[in-house]
């Protein structure tokens, strides 16, 4: 029950601490309890995500050579057991969601509205699947924000956004070599697919994602008239991660599992840590 509710995925509600650190309040206790709780609303609404998910694929996962192990299609977790398991997530997450701030409650019903729908139509419509994943993305550092009841910039919305699309046409990418022949069978959309046109929309959103975070950088300096240029040093950082994880994506098999890069990957989970301390630094100590 536990490994059905992949929490190896959680990795990437880390996003919600982002505006923690960016608004200033990463020594305020309040906001901090308040991020954690948002960031454990977000554990349990995306695991519920990922059981229906499950529940519905299970005959797809049933062909896939690694996705048949999923405890549903294996055979491990009963569909019964699975979507009790689902509502009590569910529940759970809505009830922490609406304690924490009532907006911070409506993103988590957009977060798990959009999820569905990516289970039960998105993830078969070629480009939207994409989309819709570089959305729940989205959706997660906005609500970071709502949570602590800060404002949260567009540029970083905008960051988000094209890096959330790198790492999902890069997976597509990944998914569509790997399969090959099988690769309609177990993902109908790969079918509209082809490896040309996912090398454009990888080339694109990797560039758009190094641009626009570099503006953002240039624009929270400007905004909050600080002194510091150590903030700038998380470009390179930020830029060297994404030419790596695109390194790992075109020669090893963990390009269709973005959380196992960062947690295996050793230069990646260093990006992550040097990133982290720059930000801090540049925001509560250079001045």
């Amino acid at each position: 029950m536990f490994r059905l509710m992949r929490p190896r995925q959680w990795t990437k509600n880390l996003l919600l601490f982002a505006a923690l650190i960016f608004a200033n309040k990463f020594f305020d206790a309040d906001s901090v309890i308040l991020a954690c709780l948002g960031f454990a609303t977000f554990c349990l609404a995306s695991s519920s995500a990922y059981v229906v998910n499950d529940l519905l694929d299970v005959d797809r996962d049933r062909r896939h050579p690694v996705k048949r192990n999923r405890p549903v299609a294996s055979g491990d977790v009963s569909p019964g057991n699975a979507a009790a398991l689902a509502f009590v997530l569910t529940v759970a997450a809505l009830g922490i969601a609406f304690k924490v701030a009532p907006a911070f409650g409506v993103a988590t019903v957009a977060y798990l509205a959009s999820t569905h729908f990516y289970s039960l139509i998105g993830k078969n419509v070629v480009i939207l699947d994409v989309l819709m994943i570089a959305f729940g993305f989205v959706i997660r550092a906005i609500a970071g924000a709502l949570a602590i009841d800060v404002p949260i910039s567009d540029w970083f919305i905008l960051c988000t956004a094209f890096l959330a699309l790198f790492l999902a046409v890069s997976k597509r990418k990944s998914e569509l070599i790997s399969l090959k022949e099988d690769a309609e069978s177990v993902r109908p959309v790969l079918a509209r697919y082809t490896e040309t046109s996912l090398n454009t929309f990888t080339a694109v959103t990797m560039s758009a994602a190094m641009i626009s975070y570099g503006l953002y950088v240039l624009d929270f300096q400007r905004a909050h008239a600080t002194d510091s240029r150590l903030l700038m040093l998380t470009f390179p950082i930020v830029v060297f991660g994404i030419f790596r994880y695109h390194h790992l994506t075109e020669t090893t098999d963990m390009g269709d599992k973005p959380e196992e890069v960062l947690l295996r990957d050793r230069p990646i989970q260093a990006c992550g840590v040097l990133f982290a301390a720059f930000a801090v630094i540049a925001l509560y100590f250079a001045n």
